[in-house]
């Protein structure tokens, strides 16, 4: 299986991407369990001691609340750090990994809660065995979850640069929304995608050209501003310019 993934969007942007395997991901998945241990084993024993100081029924209650509580925890824990940081728990962000969608985009809400959800089929019957059978069945090391999701893990490479060639500097001074990106806010992915709209946009059709930098630049701006009167097509191009000038700062 290739580690590589190219993925064509309907404009014919290709986007390439260092598909994760089962190590990285491995790694990556003891991190957030070390994270996670303590926390349950906390919760675990103060259920334990309510249990035992209290009459049988009411401590089947808690028993109850117990693994409702874990399976939330498990769960919540993922989606709320996905959600928060375009797709990396703290595991994937030592690890330098992401999860995307399988277009090339970022990940929803919704992505985020079906991956996350059918995760509880993946650990099963123990150790995330059909999760593990699931992905080397698969040429993009994809468990269950991501199937049903429609989702990919990601390996962020190195910082990429404009070809000089393609696409002409910004100046700052003619800079239009500086004033409001945030290039902290910029993942790896959206930056790959960037890249490669500015390096080809130019052999685009007006209007196809159009639509592809708002599909890539609407989730960026939307966690930058309210303002929705956007010139797409200028706004990536600062994006990657302040991006690429803080990296190298």
């Amino acid at each position: 299986m290739s580690d590589h993934l190219s993925i064509e969007t309907p404009e014919q942007i290709k986007i390439s991407y260092s598909v994760a395997g089962i190590g990285s991901r491995f790694y990556a998945a003891l991190i957030d369990l070390a994270l996670l241990i303590p926390v349950l084993a906390v919760g675990y024993y103060v259920i334990l001691r309510a249990i035992l100081d209290l009459d049988e029924s009411f401590g089947n209650w808690l028993a109850a609340l117990a693994g409702i509580a874990t399976f939330v925890l498990q769960w919540g824990y993922y989606m709320v750090f996905e959600i928060a940081t375009n797709g990396q728990s703290p595991g994937k962000r030592a690890l330098g990994l992401r999860v995307i969608k399988a277009q090339g985009y970022p990940i929803s809400f919704s992505d985020s809660a079906i991956r996350n959800i059918v995760r509880i089929v993946d650990m099963l019957p123990f150790a995330y065995g059909a999760g593990l059978l699931t992905m080397l069945l698969n040429k993009n090391w994809q468990r269950l979850g991501d199937l049903a999701a429609g989702t990919l893990v990601v390996k962020e490479g190195a910082k990429a640069s404009l070809r000089p060639e393609k696409t002409q500097a910004v100046k700052k001074s003619t800079f239009v929304y500086a004033d409001w990106i945030k290039p902290e806010r910029v993942t790896e992915a959206e930056l790959t995608a960037i890249r490669e709209y500015l390096s080809r946009r130019a052999s685009l059709p007006r209007l196809r050209r159009l639509q592809l930098a708002r599909t890539i630049g609407t989730p960026v701006a939307q966690r930058m501003t309210d303002n929705d009167q956007i010139d797409y097509d200028v706004f990536l191009e600062e994006v990657y310019s302040l991006k690429a000038n803080s990296d190298a700062d």
